[in-house]
């Protein structure tokens, strides 16, 4: 058995930005994961629709688009180019109870799927941390520079500094014009707590398109084929193929352990199930908040029952009242267009998030798939009515949200979630809040219609064994060691003190970057 310096365990946004600060100060580095990818076939078509602009795409080639798709959890699961292979279970995913989370096995993890929203955390939102914005600063803007950034100079800065410079703002559409312009202009907003600015996003914005940037063909939910919406295996490939860090793929990492100063760790083979070791000096835990905690329990570093802190998630429709429906053809990009963030203490002391969508081309078949009847009422006018609306995503901070409880049970896990009362009350208080204040805006509130995500079904959790600057037996250090372990490092949302409303993903990178940086050359 051949010792590793530094071992990186996963391979989503956690491990892209621990491996790219360890590679950059000359460390040898391997990352190993399960790395499931996309199937060949859709992969192949993935490819032809690359290489042409979208007026060109087949019809054949465009039925790998695929839609949210209702699995019993309430909201349904994204697929990418109508798979559904980020989810897929190589014989660890948990039994849930109560709960919507659920591990990731693919390379760059869930970043696959997510809304690319880019949101730097403000000092309030570290209030709680043992670390502050500037410790962070840096480490926003070495992540940031693995990625692209769509974003523009408004207000949001005031209180969520730009990490970097912009490489430009996408053009949204007449809608999302509209949208971003009705809520700026109504002053009243600010004075009751608001602050609205354009969606920051991890897209590339250039033009003209395809080898620069979007080409605006409002497919963006479904897989970008272009690339241009940012995964962090797009990371993980690049350091790999300069010769930066060696990648394994194919492997599960079960269980570890520090002994003579260097780290074994447990492996299975995804695909065999054969067992193997491999010795490390020192490891850094990146598999996602779920995984990294699993293998902790497995390991006996963490309790075989251990909390993790949630982000409470509402999906909540709006009506756009006496409002032109957007042109046809006026998709543009589908992702958010816009950030409002709220500090109320009427509805939360923390602040509360919503990111704000319009219309996309796979909008009517969503509606159809999650909500029969409502299709069948609208009939023919189910195109026009979706068309009128503007979806917001709120997340709340995890002190409003329900805790999750990890068990391990023999090999396997459950996950099993607490008492929701705290969350539905801020979700009841949020609502108020928003039927309030956007009504007046020609904006109504569709209340009725609003999902409340199972716990975990938002992907925005971790906490499970928080940084502190004194920790105790079930917390870390500040660079992510469980008490215990000197070789030892959990970079992912694992490590998190506390799950603040908004995106995280820059975030989590920010992180695993600071704890790489702070621990290379030890």
């Amino acid at each position: 058995m051949t010792a590793r310096r530094y071992v990186v365990v996963g391979g989503g946004p956690a491990a892209a930005a621990a491996a790219a600060a360890l590679s950059a100060r000359g460390a040898a580095v391997l990352v190993v994961e399960p790395g499931l990818r996309l199937e060949d076939d859709r992969e192949a078509k993935r490819r032809r629709l690359a290489m042409a602009p979208p007026e060109d795409w087949s019809p054949d080639d465009l039925e790998v688009f695929s839609y949210v798709k209702d699995r019993g959890a309430g909201l349904g699961q994204k697929r990418l180019f109508g798979s559904e292979f980020h989810y897929a279970d190589p014989g660890q995913a948990p039994r849930a109870i109560g709960v919507g989370a659920h591990p990731s096995y693919a390379a760059g993890g869930l970043s696959n799927v997510w809304g690319a929203g880019l949101l730097a955390y403000g000092e309030a939102d570290l209030a709680d941390w043992p670390i502050g914005w500037e410790e962070l600063a840096p480490h926003y803007a070495a992540a940031g520079a693995l990625m692209p950034l769509s974003a523009e100079h408004d207000e949001l800065a005031a209180g969520h500094p730009l990490f970097r410079e912009p490489d430009g703002a996408l053009v949204r559409s007449d809608e999302g014009e509209r949208l971003l312009s009705r809520l700026r202009r109504h002053r009243k907003l600010g004075a009751r707590g608001w602050t609205v600015g354009a969606a920051r996003l991890a897209v590339r914005p250039g033009r003209p398109a395809p080898a620069s940037g979007c080409v605006y063909c409002g497919r963006c939910l479904e897989g970008c084929p272009y690339g241009h919406i940012y995964s962090a295996s797009q990371s993980i490939d690049s350091l790999a193929s300069s010769g930066a860090i060696e990648y394994r793929p194919g492997v599960l990492v079960e269980r570890l352990s520090e002994a003579g100063g260097e780290v074994r760790l447990g492996l299975r083979d995804a695909a065999s199930g054969e067992p193997s070791e491999l010795v490390a000096g020192r490891v850094y835990l990146a598999a996602g908040a779920l995984s990294s905690t699993f293998i902790l329990q497995r390991s006996g570093i963490l309790p075989e029952a251990v909390e993790l802190l949630d982000s409470q998630t509402l999906y909540l429709p709006l009506l756009w009242a006496g409002t032109p429906a957007p042109r046809r053809g006026d998709d543009r990009y589908a992702l958010a267009q816009a950030f409002c963030l709220l500090d109320s203490p009427a509805v939360s002391p923390r602040t509360v998030h919503l990111s704000l969508y319009g219309y996309s081309a796979d909008l009517p078949a969503r509606v159809r798939d999650l909500r029969p009847g409502l299709a069948r009422m609208l009939g023919p006018l189910l195109e026009r009515g979706t068309r009128q609306l503007v979806f917001a995503i709120a997340f709340l901070h995890s002190d409003d949200s329900t805790r999750i409880t990890s068990r391990l049970e023999g090999e396997g896990f459950v996950l099993e979630a607490g008492d929701r009362t705290r969350a539905l009350a801020a979700v009841a208080r949020l609502k108020k809040k928003l039927l309030h204040d956007f009504t007046p805006l020609g904006m109504l509130p569709l209340t009725p219609a609003a999902e409340i995500a199972l716990p975990g079904a938002g992907y925005h959790y971790g906490s499970s064994v928080p940084m502190s600057a004194a920790p105790t037996s079930r917390e870390s250090d500040l660079v992510g060691r469980p008490s215990g372990c000197e070789r030892v490092h959990v970079v992912d949302a694992a490590c998190f003190p506390t799950i603040p409303g908004g995106p995280i993903t820059l975030s989590i990178m920010a992180n695993a970057h600071r704890i790489a940086t702070e621990t290379a050359g030890s």
